[in-house]
C-alpha cells in the first residue's frame, strides 16, 4: 500500500489524529482576525503603539495597514509555530503512533505526554524555522547584492532570469531539504523519548538513510503550497487590482492550505515512515 493510501486509511480509522492540526489552525485564524482588526477599537489600544513606533502612524490607516498585515502575520506565525505549533506537532506525531499500534488515542493523555518534552520540541522547532525561514533566504540575498553591485550577468544570465526562475526553484529545494532534515527529530523526542541533541542527530541520520523516499514524501505536500506562495508573492498586485481587504483572504487561504493540508499530510506521512523504519509500527 502506498504511503498516501495509508495516510487516508489512518484518517478514516482514527479521525482524532486530525485534532492537533485543527487546534493550531484555529489559533492561527484567531491571531489573523486579531491582527486584521488592529486599526480598530479596542484592538488598536494594544497594537497601535508598537505599529506607530516601529513602522509609523500611517500604517494604522486604510489602506496602508494592509501593506503591513502580511509582515505582522509572518512574525506572529513564527512565534505561534515555536511555542504552540511545537506542542500540536508533537501531539499529532504521538497520536499517529498510538493509532498505528491500535491503541486508544486519548488527547488529554497525549497532551500530558508531549508537555513533558516541551523544551526539546521548542528547540527543534526553533532550529527548523531558522533553517527554513532565514538560511534558505541567503542565496537570494547574495544574488540581490551581486546585481546591485553593478554586475549585469551571472553565468551568462541576467538578474530577471535569476530572480524570476532560478531563485524560486532554489527556495523550494532548500525548503524541502531542511524540512526533511529535521522531520524525524520530533518523532524521536515524543515516540522514542530522546533528548534534544540525540533526537536531532538520530533524526538527521535517519533522513540521510531514507534520503530519496523522505525527499519525495516531503516534496509532494509542499508542491501543493506553491499556488499559495504565488498568491502571496503577488499580494500587492491583487490588493491594487481588487481591494486591499484581499490581503486577509490570501493569508486565510495560506492557513487552510498550509496547516490543514500541507502540514497534515507531511507530518502524517513522515511519521508513518519513521514508525516503519524504527520497527515501531
Amino acid at each position: 500500500m502506498s504511503i498516501w493510501k495509508r495516510v487516508v486509511a489512518l484518517f478514516r480509522r482514527e479521525p482524532s489524529v486530525l485534532f492537533p492540526f485543527l487546534i493550531i489552525a484555529g489559533i492561527e485564524l484567531l491571531a489573523l482576525v486579531f491582527l486584521y482588526f488592529s486599526p480598530h477599537f479596542p484592538i488598536k489600544i494594544i497594537m497601535g503603539p508598537p505599529i506607530r513606533r516601529i513602522w509609523g502612524a500611517i500604517y494604522m490607516h486604510y489602506p496602508f495597514f494592509y501593506e503591513l498585515l502580511p509582515r505582522l502575520f509572518y512574525y506572529t506565525k513564527i512565534i505561534l509555530s515555536i511555542f504552540a505549533g511545537s506542542i500540536t506537532s508533537g501531539m499529532a506525531v504521538y497520536a499517529i503512533s498510538l493509532a498505528v499500534k491500535s491503541k486508544p488515542v486519548d488527547l488529554k493523555e497525549v497532551f500530558r505526554h508531549v508537555m513533558k518534552r516541551y523544551l526539546s520540541l521548542i528547540l527543534l522547532t526553533t532550529i527548523l524555522f531558522v533553517a527554513v525561514h532565514f538560511l534558505m533566504k541567503q542565496p537570494s540575498d547574495l544574488l540581490i547584492k551581486y546585481f546591485r553591485a553593478g554586475h549585469p550577468k551571472l553565468l551568462f544570465l541576467g538578474p530577471k532570469f535569476w530572480m524570476v526562475y532560478v531563485v524560486p526553484v532554489m527556495n523550494f529545494v532548500f525548503a524541502v531539504f531542511f524540512q526533511g532534515l529535521f522531520v524525524f527529530s520530533i518523532p524521536f523526542v515524543v515516540i522514542k523519548g530522546k533528548k534534544f541533541l540525540p533526537a536531532l542527530g538520530r533524526g538527521m541520520l535517519l533522513f540521510f538513510r531514507l534520503f530519496v523516499r523522505t525527499i519525495v514524501v516531503v516534496a509532494v505536500p509542499m508542491i501543493l503550497y506553491i499556488p499559495v506562495t504565488m498568491l502571496r508573492g503577488n499580494i500587492s498586485f491583487l490588493a491594487d487590482k481588487f481591494m486591499p481587504e484581499v490581503v486577509g483572504i490570501v493569508l486565510l487561504i495560506g492557513i487552510l492550505v498550509g496547516t490543514l493540508v500541507v502540514d497534515l499530510l507531511l507530518t502524517t506521512a513522515t511519521t508513518l515512515i519513521f514508525l516503519e523504519a524504527t520497527d515501531e509500527a
